[in-house]
């Protein structure tokens, strides 16, 4: 008996004891173990926002985040069972891997699974950077059709930037070279910021192998990032691509640029760069139209003559001594491509047959003596400085202070030698020439827009209202428009569009000037001559075949794209019939983007209806009223196009279905209806 008191004291005393325990943990290490807890199945997760995109003018995209994945398998985990790795699942998995991909023999998957099974290898890369539609078609295959926990697959997701014109003006967009989401020039890199949004943290829960609960269920995502819009206009930058690609090809030269600009608001319509490295194919290499400074060559000839007629020292019409086309200064010898038609040119008939001894003697009688004048003259024209403009990577110009030149340096800067700037330098100051003296900033900015909002629109920037004075600015147009009607550019001349502008041929350095001569062409100019809507430049190095002079070699690469600007502007072509118009002979726009009204209303020679908002539509009578767009409601696309419907519901959030063709005379989801995300809207067409 005593023996069964002494154990029933025992189990006694043992039960308060654990129930002492109980009480004390309860009520002294509740918390403490909670957070420890916590700190092992409470963790953070980065939700990253989307990218913005990138549009040409017109709303064309040109750059686009597309997600890609990267696929592992989890060999160690809990569901991963021999009932599911089985010898007849892992087969076929192997062959399909094999099938699809092509990389490997079904044999070599097997026998790699099998590998690293028997490893229990928590993390076996299996594919990186496959689509979205290929990551569903593999979790339809045997054992990865499973749950997470039992197929073991573990997939990561991240972006591609995505090009649909392929490498059209690929530099000035900008390139993510590693693919890691880093982006080293363009637009990409100077507004990264504004592209990238703001991504948030969220608290999630583990409950289990791949399963986690947010711990707050209000929902809430990363804010996007901004759409930038930029000037480019699509066709003439395809147009700007090809015209100099055929150019590079038939001349088999190293490398090349374009960029066209309207002459009034400095707005870049095309950039193209194109060069070679091994092979013949010619791509997008490097940013030469505003990274690479050369010497300019010939073009600058008609900085030269701007100084001196700033100075009051020549006009068009003085005589200028050539003598027969040599000159000798300090035992250096300057030379033109012929002997002079008289020993004696005009200023303006020196330009037209681009005399490098006339300009040469010019800088010797009035600037060698005064070498801060003519440079005074050459910053103010901006070459002392980089261009500004939106992206990085801006050359800065190579010219001395006037204090280190020596008594040869004027006569050779005035014909192009002893400076280095980059074409868009050039272009810069010729369109000034075209702008009727007003230097305007160039500009790759249209609008940035958030939430289907217009947040900044840079618009036109003058650098200088007067850079020089009218009596200079209307000799120098008339100079240029002599280059093409009697001088180096005859073969540009047409009966259809007036062009003004000056060639260049320069002898580039290639370890040294006398060695393995290398030559840049060049053409710039503006068009119409007599309403200048567009200055261009084309620089073309190193051609190696069929010439190297600016007015073949660069400038049929001008003609060609004028041409095709031409062709596409009603504006500069001569009216045929242009009757009155009156308000009733222009169609009725019930709904749309303001910037299209206006483009219509401009077509018919008709001022557009006022109004400051993006979107406009047609009120109860008849007149324009805004289209009272806000993020978060169904927007009402009715009476708009496709195409407008599309971008403004997309933009929203919304998945689109149609049906028909035409306007949109009907929609499923009222206009002001609070938009749930991922809700679909059908739309009805006319």
């Amino acid at each position: 008996m005593i023996r069964i008191y002494v154990g029933f004291l025992f189990i006694a005393l043992l039960s308060v004891g654990i129930l002492a325990k109980v009480v004390h943990t309860q009520l002294y290490e509740a918390h403490e173990l909670i957070a420890q807890s916590d700190s092992t199945s409470i963790f953070s997760k980065t939700i990253v926002a989307e990218r913005g995109n990138i549009y040409s003018a017109d709303g064309k995209l040109l750059a686009t985040s597309l997600p890609l994945f990267d696929v592992h398998i989890d060999f160690n985990a809990d569901g991963l069972t021999d009932d599911v790795f089985t010898p007849r699942n892992v087969d076929s998995v192997a062959m399909l891997m094999s099938a699809k991909y092509h990389d490997k023999t079904a044999a070599d998957y097997r026998a790699e699974f099998f590998k690293h099974h028997k490893k229990a290898d928590t993390y076996f890369l299996l594919k990186r950077d496959i689509s979205l539609a290929d990551l569903n078609e593999m979790k339809t295959w045997p054992w990865f059709r499973l749950s997470r926990n039992k197929s073991g697959l573990i997939v990561e997701t991240k972006e591609m930037r995505d090009h649909p014109f392929g490498d059209i003006a690929l530099r000035t967009l900008g390139i993510d070279e590693n693919h890691d989401g880093t982006y080293s020039s363009g637009l990409e890199l100077k507004y990264d910021k504004d592209l990238t949004g703001e991504a948030v943290k969220k608290l999630y829960r583990k409950l289990s192998a791949g399963v986690a609960k947010p711990l707050d269920t209000k929902e809430e995502s990363a804010n996007s990032g901004k759409d930038i819009y930029t000037t480019l206009d699509i066709n003439i930058q395809d147009v700007a691509e090809d015209a100099l690609r055929k150019a590079l090809t038939r001349h088999d030269a190293e490398h090349g640029c374009v960029i066209l600009m309207e002459v009034k608001t400095g707005k870049i319509r095309a950039i193209a760069n194109l060069g070679k490295r091994d092979s013949a194919d010619y791509r997008e290499l490097y940013n030469y139209a505003v990274g690479e400074a050369t010497e300019p060559g010939s073009v600058m000839k008609l900085a030269t003559v701007a100084s001196l007629m700033e100075d009051k020292l020549v006009d068009k019409n003085t005589p200028v001594e050539c003598g027969n086309g040599v000159l000798m200064i300090r035992g250096l010898t300057i030379k033109d491509h012929e002997a002079p038609e008289s020993p004696q040119l005009t200023v303006q008939r020196a330009v037209e047959v681009s005399s490098n001894v006339a300009m040469a003697e010019l800088a010797k009688d009035y600037y060698i003596a005064k070498p801060s004048q003519f440079y005074d003259h050459l910053k103010t024209f901006g070459f002392t400085q980089p261009v500004q403009i939106e992206i990085g990577g801006a050359a800065r110009p190579v010219l001395a202070d006037p204090k280190k030149w020596s008594g040869v340096s004027a006569p050779f800067i005035a014909h192009g030698y002893e400076l280095q700037i980059t074409p868009l330098h050039t272009l810069q100051f010729y369109n000034a020439i075209a702008n009727n003296g007003v230097m305007v900033k160039p500009t790759l900015i249209e609008k940035i827009r958030e939430y289907n909002q217009t947040v900044d629109s840079p618009g036109t920037v003058v650098l200088n209202d007067k850079l020089l004075s009218q009596g200079t600015v209307k000799q120098l147009q008339e100079i240029l428009d002599g280059v093409v009607e009697n001088g180096t550019a005859k073969n540009l001349k047409t009966t259809y569009l007036k062009i003004a502008g000056k060639t260049g041929t320069a002898v580039i350095s290639n370890h040294g000037y006398k060695v393995n001569k290398k030559y840049q062409a060049s053409f710039v100019g503006y068009f119409p001559a007599d309403k200048p809507e567009y200055s261009m430049i084309i620089v073309v190095n190193s051609p190696g075949q069929g010439g190297y002079y600016g007015n073949v070699v660069a400038g049929e690469v001008f003609r060609e794209v004028a041409d095709k600007v031409y062709s596409l502007s009603l504006e500069m072509q001569p009216a045929v019939n242009n009757p009155a118009v009156t308000e009733n002979d222009i169609p009725v726009i019930k709904n749309a983007a303001r910037e299209d009204i206006a483009r219509i209303y401009a077509m018919f020679g008709a001022q557009a209806p006022a109004g400051g908002d993006d979107w406009m539509m047609v009120g109860d009578d008849h007149s324009y009223v805004a289209n009272d767009i806000k993020i978060d409601m169904v927007p009402d696309v009715k009476g708009m196009g496709l195409k407008d419907a599309l971008y403004l519901l997309e933009s929203h959030g919304l998945r689109v279905e149609f049906k028909g063709k035409g306007n949109v005379i009907g929609q499923s989801i009222d206009a002001g209806t609070k938009i749930s995300k991922g809700q679909t809207i059908t739309l009805q067409l006319s």
